[in-house]
């Protein structure tokens, strides 16, 4: 798809954001640029005098073609440019493809960010769920799940403190890759030999962090290690990290500490006991499909009955959380059978279940072997249906987010029993604190927090892969990334 963009205004509108809105339509014309297929998307705008401008939407696609206008009466800023031209682009591609996306002209990751900024600036549910409709060109569904998501949320966190923090730590390796993983997550007997220098490594970038938390005189409130899948590494491996957080941080203000298990195969009680005896009081055991045949096509290593096998050994192990998470949109499966795994994990009552929506990148092994991809609308069909099973049995969804490539441009959402909310899942979605990341791709946000309420926020992202942050020094210890703590000094 060519896109081609003739602004006659000072504000300007992003080609990215464009290509994005081009993405929900026409996925598998991705090519932006000069190119074979003849595909075009033109977007003029034009200042019609001093108080309108003119937005016009001209595509081909597959020798179709489409034009819409629209006139804006008022002069409108960078954001609101792009959310009248995303508007106008979705009415000349619905009119194409008879497509209308979900999430409409949303583009971000955080719709649940959005809907509470609008919710916040007017205190009403009702003209909030009218902006995103109307502006966004959400279903109404999907915003009702937005703003739902957000004042959960917010009820689940109460107070927000500039000094407190969370932190994150990247175990990025498996035993083996699922064939839809696109995570920097390593597997290869290779690449696992890198586990013993990584885990030194690791620790000191912890007595790093740690010492920056101490001398800024942050607060630790939640723990979260994740991967690729941390049990991949031995009880004596666990015990060497969860050591590293007890020795260099002060836990006294910690209110959850999750680690990832994932995978039903790794699970033993001797790990769950070491978890369990370093203060870890939440963990995810991830069927991702209760059904058989879909585990196998997908390069799961484990059954059904070793996941009910791990989550009551996890139960008896006195895990007092426990998340399961599963994958609509699985190689395979069926309207039927993705309702089937929902249906027997509501009952079998975990604390959380998070509902993710197929994400396959290029690195996956089923976009190299371009297997398949799901039909958007029966796959929004079936969340929208396992939603309403989830609510039923008492749950409520409190994070939400979407990924590029997902599936339909469909998103993920958690959903907990009361009381039961992930907290880091809050923070890190809601951007309302510090999180300090820690191991190979992991990334820290610093938050100031102004005294107006408005936020800023620094990032310094680690090296993608283990043998990068194995062989350089810490990316916080960089002099330009020294210099982002400052704005934490002015936090109260």
């Amino acid at each position: 798809m060519e896109i081609n963009i003739d602004n006659g205004l000072e504000e300007k509108i992003s080609e990215f954001i464009i290509q994005t809105f081009s993405l929900l339509f026409f996925p598998e014309d991705n090519t932006f640029g000069k190119n074979k297929s003849g595909n075009f998307a033109n977007i003029i705008i034009n200042k019609k005098n001093a108080e309108s401008i003119e937005i016009i939407v001209e595509i081909c696609y597959n020798n179709k073609k489409a034009e819409k206008i629209k006139i804006i009466k008022e002069i409108i800023d960078d954001k609101n440019l792009t959310i009248e031209t995303g508007s106008v682009f979705y009415a000349a591609a619905s009119e194409i493809t008879g497509i209308y996306p979900p999430w409409g002209i949303h583009t971000g990751i955080r719709p649940a960010k959005i809907a509470g900024e609008i919710f916040e600036n007017n205190a009403d549910a009702g003209k909030t769920l009218d902006i995103l409709t109307s502006n966004y060109l959400m279903s109404t569904s999907k915003a009702k799940l937005a703003l739902e998501t957000y004042i959960n949320g917010k009820n689940a966190v109460h107070e927000i403190n500039g000094k407190d923090f969370s932190l994150y730590i990247s175990v990025p390796f498996c035993p083996a890759k699922c064939r839809y993983c696109s995570f920097v997550s390593y597997s290869t007997p290779k690449l696992l030999k890198l586990i013993p220098e990584y885990i030194k490594k690791l620790v000191k970038e912890l007595e790093t962090i740690g010492g920056i938390a101490e001398n800024l005189d942050l607060r630790l409130k939640s723990v979260y290690i994740g991967g690729g899948t941390p049990v991949t590494l031995s009880v004596g491996e666990l015990e060497v990290i969860l050591n590293a957080v007890r020795v260099n941080f002060d836990l006294k203000y910690i209110l959850e500490y999750t680690v990832e298990c994932g995978r039903a195969d790794l699970i033993t009680r001797e790990k769950l006991e070491i978890l369990k005896g370093f203060g870890t009081d939440r963990i995810s055991v991830n069927p991702q499909s209760l059904n058989e045949d879909i585990l196998i096509k997908n390069g799961r290593n484990h059954t059904s009955e070793d996941f009910f096998k791990a989550f009551e050994l996890a139960r008896d192990t006195g895990i007092k959380n426990i998340n399961t998470d599963c994958i609509a949109g699985l190689y395979g499966e069926t309207v039927g059978s993705m309702i089937n795994t929902v249906e027997r994990l509501a009952e079998l009552k975990p604390d959380n279940i998070t509902v993710h929506t197929l994400c396959v990148k290029k690195s996956a092994e089923l976009k190299k072997d371009n297997i398949f991809m799901p039909d958007f609308p029966e796959l929004n069909q079936v969340l929208e249906t396992g939603y309403n099973i989830l609510k039923s049995a008492g749950y409520k969804p409190y994070y939400l987010y979407r990924q590029k490539y997902a599936a339909g441009n469909l998103e993920n959402t958690g959903f907990c029993l009361n009381g039961r909310d992930c907290l880091y899942n809050i923070y890190m979605m809601a951007e309302i604190q510090t999180i300090f990341g820690a191991g190979a791709g992991a990334m820290t946000k610093l938050l100031r927090v102004g005294k107006s309420g408005g936020v800023r926020i620094e990032r310094i992202a680690n090296y993608k892969y283990p043998f990068e942050y194995i062989e350089h020094d810490f990316q916080i210890n960089k002099e330009s990334n020294k210099n982002k703590l400052e704005i934490l000094k002015t936090n109260g």
